[in-house]
């Protein structure tokens, strides 16, 4: 199959769509091509022929660029030829051409854009020795579209200039980022190390660090994630993450970066778990930093300036502790290099919760967390963490307040019995306590620690706000109270349960949904009392958004978006981990489920057991009657022993008699063994002399077996010399006989010679005789010539008699003539044979083969002695 074969098909059915027979000749065809491309040594020619075709059919008038049909052909002949492109190949001539706009298609069929993302992904993938910076530069720049030409969640500019755009444009910039991240997430599973080393490079922008924790947040919720996770733990993209936590003072960035670790450390313990043993105090160092983060607070009414100003004036809003205690920011150390991300959203943002990270390291390292919170400080320092800062942990760290607010929150956590049985140096040193455990119990453990805040107001309250002293105690137990009373009224929230249900199961599923509400108001009077209507404020700020530019827009509008893109963030984020841990919930209830049915079958086990046990007691009565009955019977065999013993008696004597018999006996064959003894002594003796004749006659031989082989190998000679003569004499006598047929081929040879010369002097004369037979001829045509001209001149009456005259004579002549021809025609072929006969023995003479030469007829051979 040709590439023009496979283009002309392909018009075809551009010319004339909705062929599906066609179709499948094409795809057919395309398989068929890529099979000859294999077996090909001019592969890469074929190959690019055929792109070439592909291309102008791409820019030819016949594509309509528009048309879902045409697009999802061209993707499906390209995904059939993935087996021999080559990743430059779609990198440098169908990226930009058709898998680009493809991507960004959100009216494509499942199909197309299938074939679309494979393709992406070979070109990301497939190794290509002839150019592999441009396969890297491609993955850096399938990156760079990700953050920089895709929708971003954490941009303002983003959100005002998506606000404003159509839908159709909305949907094709949503479509754009979701295929732009399926393509990285696949990547990064199947290449994790190339993955994270593009966005270790990226990591190091600060704008780019929200997007990206998002995109690992997606990569990690995968369950094919799971065996890659070693990877990421000893990646130096997991330094930044930890950095980032340290340092950074976004707490949008900080929620995300914290929902990864809860996820990566269950994975970590069960695949990585001597890496996570070495990242345990750098992670200690960002629970404290959690744990004393402060809330920042932005009034109503402030400006974005004055919040950068007041974010670049103090970063005690953002840091675990300060020097001095003051509102002064503490600096970074110079040979840390790194990029401080203050903010991500100018507006108010709550402290983000330690709560999952705690519980994680409270459940795996119970005994490190509690000698980090008794010493904080020496417990860093002692483990060789280095400070970020210009000062050190002594300086940063506020060790009293990281007792009295991780006091707290250790109270809503059940105690681990780990603590009992081991301690801070033992439990880094000895292999841990769930080595064999998978991911799924490990979270659902981890989880059945902290059960304690869902179970009292009080654990309520500090899961809300970690940040609770003993002082708030009694003011967050009467504010619980309040909340109820305030349930109870008649005012009370209505919720539908079936609609959420409904909701839940629409949105899963793959219908297509109409929502209701076009802009749907954020619920605050849920958590403010006395707040407005829903939807009010918020349609106020719709429509100002709408009816303003970019620059134009007020402070407050700003503020209300941010908080409100920062919220929706921080639930999508909250909903993925969600739904990683319900995943993993899920696992460890089949994982349980199928516990409890071996259970159940223990207890039936157990329960026929019982059964058994009753069926031994019965049997064991019914052995001891009769064992009673054993024991009568043995008191009657006692007295039928003393019987018998009577007859043992009187049988006794009858054997002492035999015994004096056996004596007499035994004498005389004692009598008889000595001489036998006697005999055998003469008989070693003559042993002894056979054996010593033997050995002797053995060493003779030994002695004489070289003479032996020797004589041998002489015999065996003289077997091989016998055999070599008589090949020496059958070649004697082949030579003679060879010599014999020579000597007749050189007699035949020279009679060959002799003829051949008789031939050639018949040949002259002949030549001769033709010549002069020629010659009569003319001289006879001449006089016949002659004769007519005469016969003109003769008179009337005797031209009839002279008429008849000419006429005999020249039919005469015909006939002479006729002889003198077929005699001429004889003699000529005569003398072709000759000419033959002259050359092939000319031919056979000179000893090289003619055109009508045969060698197996030639009397005379290459080795022949006439030749030399």
């Amino acid at each position: 199959m040709s590439s023009s074969d496979v283009s002309r098909r392909l018009r075809a059915i551009l010319q004339q769509p909705l062929q599906a027979e066609a179709e499948v000749e094409l795809y057919g065809a395309v398989d068929e091509f890529v099979l000859t491309c294999v077996s090909a040594d001019n592969s890469a020619t074929l190959l690019f022929s055929l792109e070439d075709e592909l291309q102008a059919i791409y820019n030819d008038d016949i594509f309509d660029h528009d048309s879902s049909e045409h697009i999802t052909t061209f993707l499906s002949l390209l995904g059939h030829l993935i087996p021999v492109l080559s990743s430059t190949s779609i990198i440098s001539t169908w990226w930009d051409l058709v898998l680009r706009p493809a991507l960004r298609g959100p009216k494509l069929p499942r199909s197309a854009l299938a074939y679309a993302r494979d393709l992406t992904l070979v070109a990301l993938e497939k190794p290509d020795e002839t150019n592999p910076d441009k396969q890297k530069g491609f993955q850096r720049r399938i990156l760079d579209l990700y953050l920089l030409d895709a929708f971003n969640d954490g941009s303002g500019e983003d959100m005002l200039e998506w606000a404003e755009l159509p839908a159709e444009e909305r949907e094709r910039r949503a479509t754009w980022k979701a295929n732009l991240e399926d393509v990285l997430v696949s990547f990064g599973l199947k290449q994790p190390e190339a993955f994270l080393m593009q966005i270790y490079y990226c990591f190091i922008d600060p704008t780019s660090r929200l997007q990206l924790l998002g995109l690992l947040n997606r990569y990690t919720h995968d369950p094919l994630f799971e065996r890659h996770a070693p990877a990421l733990a000893s990646h130096l993209l997991m330094r930044s993450i930890l950095t980032s936590l340290l340092v950074d003072n976004s707490t949008t960035v900080c929620v995300f970066s914290l929902n990864l670790l809860t996820k990566l450390l269950p994975m970590l313990a069960v695949s990585a778990c001597n890496e996570l043993r070495r990242l345990l105090p750098r992670l200690l160092a960002i629970l404290a930093r959690m744990i004393c983060w402060k809330e920042r607070a932005v009034p109503r009414g402030t400006s974005d300036a004055a919040v950068r100003d007041e974010q670049d004036d103090g970063d005690s809003a953002v840091s675990p502790a300060s020097v001095t205690g003051t509102a002064r920011s503490l600096d970074l150390k110079p040979e840390l290099e790194w990029q401080r991300l203050d903010y991500s959203f100018s507006s108010a943002a709550a402290p983000p919760s330690a709560q999952r990270l705690f519980t994680s390291i409270y459940y795996l390292f119970p005994c490190n967390l509690i000698a980090f919170l008794r010493r904080p400080s020496n417990y860093l320092s002692e483990h060789g963490v280095e400070c970020p800062y210009v000062w050190g942990w002594e300086e940063v760290l506020d060790n009293d307040e990281i007792k009295t607010k991780s006091e707290f929150v250790l109270l809503q956590h059940v105690a681990n019995p780990q603590i009992i049985w081991r301690d801070a140096d033992t439990e880094l040193e000895q292999p841990p306590f769930f080595d064999g455990y998978d991911v799924p119990r490990i979270t659902s453990e981890t989880l059945m620690l902290g059960a304690l805040r869902h179970s009292h107001i009080l654990g309520t309250a500090t899961a809300t706000d970690p940040h609770v002293t003993r002082e708030h105690v009694a003011e967050i137990t009467n504010e619980a109270a309040e909340s109820l009373a305030l349930a109870e009224q008649p005012r009370r929230l209505r919720l539908s349960l079936q609609d959420m249900l409904t909701t839940s199961v629409a949105l899963k599923s793959d219908l297509d949904v109409d929502v209701v509400d076009t802009y749907p108001a954020y619920p605050f009077h849920l958590f403010q009392p006395g707040a407005p209507a829903p939807g009010s404020e918020h349609a106020s700020i719709i429509s100002s958004l709408e009816s303003t530019e970019h620059d134009d827009v007020p402070a407050g509008v700003a503020q209300v978006i941010s908080a409100l893109q920062r919220e929706i963030l921080l639930l999508r984020n909250e909903l993925s981990f969600e739904l990683w841990l319900s995943r993993e919930n899920v696992k460890q209830m089949a994982f349980l489920y199928e516990h409890r049915i071996l259970s159940r079958n223990a207890e039936t086990e157990r329960q026929s057991l019982h059964n058994k046990l009753r069926e031994y007691k019965a049997r064991a009565a019914r052995l001891e009657r009769l064992l009673k009955g054993e024991k009568e019977q043995n008191a009657l065999t006692k007295n039928m022993y003393a019987e018998w013993n009577g007859q043992l008696q009187h049988k006794l004597r009858d054997l002492q008699e035999q015994k004096r018999a056996w004596k007499e006996q035994t004498a005389s064959l004692q009598l008889a063994e000595a001489e036998m003894r006697t005999n055998f002594v003469a008989q070693g003796k003559l042993l002894a002399e056979a054996e010593m004749r033997v050995f002797q006659l053995e060493t003779i031989r030994k002695e004489n077996q070289h003479k032996v082989d020797r004589l041998r190998d002489y015999e065996r000679q003289i077997e091989q010399l016998t055999a070599t003569q008589k090949l020496w004499d059958a070649d004697v006598q082949q030579n003679k006989e060879q010599m014999e047929v020579m000597k007749a081929m050189s007699s035949k040879y020279q009679k060959m010679v002799l003829r051949i010369d008789n031939y050639e002097h018949h040949l002259v004369v002949m030549e001769e005789q033709a010549r002069a037979s020629r010659r009569q001829i003319q001289s006879l045509e001449a006089k016949l010539a002659f004769a007519k001209m005469q016969s003109q001149n003769v008179r009337r009456d005797s031209e009839s008699r002279k008429r008849v005259e000419a006429q005999a004579g020249a039919s005469q002549l015909a006939l002479d003539n006729k002889k003198l021809k077929e005699a001429n025609n004889d003699l000529q072929e005569e003398a072709d044979d000759l000419k033959a006969m002259v050359e092939v023995l000319r031919a056979q003479v000179s000893g090289r083969m003619g055109l009508l030469s045969d060698p197996t007829r030639s009397p005379i051979t290459i080795g022949s002695p006439l030749l030399h």
